[in-house]
């Protein structure tokens, strides 16, 4: 899909949006590409919060249904669609592969500055931009390999070096004097995906030693992951391979890595087309008991839709329990209370509501720990 063109009532609208909002909070909506390769036709504005645009929010404003993960939701949105957001204080310009290897759609950045655009900039998703993720999440890793000063001083040079690469991905994108139209639902949707939320009552014990060996090997606290199998008794074997990520997190795309082949894919694609239904996600937590959080939630059942793991284990290797978070009704209703809260406390008038509002925040944190469910090692 080339896209030639973005109505400038369009680009108008979402400028004025984002100048009402101030506060240097953004707005987005979903576009479609007409047969013409113009945009002319686009969801609903969205208010952005203090972490963004809601994603969650815009795509269930397209794709319907509500209780799905983010990559279910993207896979229902028709092939037409375009992601389209505004960067207060900042021009069109955009450097974030990251972003376009989830989604695997067009994304397009509009630049306010002084209450009017400020450019409107587009990256096409390319397999060059996926490789080149996958090359980031590696280099960044590599400064926790670092034995000396002088190593360390050149992988950041090379990382360095990689980012100024992230000036070159996005192009601008032509404004034409065409009206938009704006619509609640779009016919041309995609049938998308729904994997089966599948229960997860144990976890092989040998491969649970594994993870902790590797655990300790790569020290520094680092985290290990791997891709796990569930059977028809809710037992998780493993798939592939397992991969050593940083300090509270493994990257998406290394982590894929170590179960299929990823060269030149989205994670989109690798996600919900490559990988098995009924796969989940099993990783360490070096110091822990296994107990998860609202992060551990969003790294696997909010973005992919698929059980994560968490083997929680001491410096000296000995396990002290496994938990799992599945993907559920209830899970899916806080990460959109949890969206809902990052934006509705610009609205607050006093100190009480505000503080209601973030209180609220901390109670949602612990709603998904909450969900957390033991199981067994054998």
């Amino acid at each position: 899909m080339k896209i030639k063109g973005i109505s400038k009532d369009l680009v108008d609208a979402l400028v004025l949006r984002t100048v009402e909002l101030g506060q240097g909070r953004g707005s987005g909506v979903l576009g479609f590409c007409d047969e013409d390769g113009y945009i002319t036709t686009a969801s609903q504005i969205i208010d952005g919060g203090l972490k963004g645009v809601p994603l969650r929010k815009l795509l269930i404003s397209i794709a319907g249904a509500e209780k799905l993960s983010l990559l279910e939701l993207v896979e229902a949105l028709p092939d037409n669609a375009v992601l389209i957001s505004t960067r207060p204080g900042k021009t069109g310009l955009s450097t974030d592969v990251g972003s376009i290897s989830f989604f695997n759609l067009p994304l397009i950045t509009i630049g306010v500055k002084g209450q009017e655009s400020a450019g409107v900039g587009i990256i096409y998703p390319e397999p060059r931009f996926f490789d080149l993720a996958t090359k980031s999440e590696k280099l960044r890793l590599k400064t926790l390999e670092a034995k000396t000063m002088d190593e360390e001083r050149e992988i950041l040079r090379e990382s360095f070096n990689l980012d100024l690469q992230y000036l070159e991905v996005s192009s601008e994108l032509s404004v034409v004097d065409m009206p938009f139209t704006t619509i609640e639902e779009y016919g041309k949707k995609r049938k998308g995906v729904r994997f089966p939320r599948l229960p997860v009552t144990s976890l092989d014990e040998h491969f649970a030693n594994k993870m902790v060996a590797k655990s300790l090997a790569v020290g520094q606290g680092r985290e290990v992951a791997a891709i796990g199998r569930i059977d028809s008794n809710g037992h998780v074997t493993l798939v592939g391979k397992i991969v050593a990520g940083g300090i509270g997190y493994v990257p998406s795309r290394l982590l894929a890595s170590s179960a299929v082949d990823v060269a030149s894919k989205s994670l989109r694609e690798i996600y919900g087309r490559l990988m098995p239904e009924n796969i989940c996600i099993v990783h360490t937590h070096p110091g822990g008991s296994g107990v998860m959080h609202i992060g551990d939630a969003g790294a696997g059942p909010g973005a992919w839709g698929r059980p994560i793991i968490a083997i929680g284990h001491d410096k000296d290797g000995r396990i002290r329990g496994a938990t799992v978070l599945e993907p559920s009704d209830k899970m899916f209703e806080l990460f959109i209370e949890d969206e809902d809260l990052s934006y509705r406390f610009f609205e607050a008038e006093t100190t009480q509501e505000e503080s209601e509002i973030r209180n609220r925040q901390f109670g949602v944190a612990q709603e998904f720990t909450n969900l957390c469910k033991e199981i067994v090692l054998k």
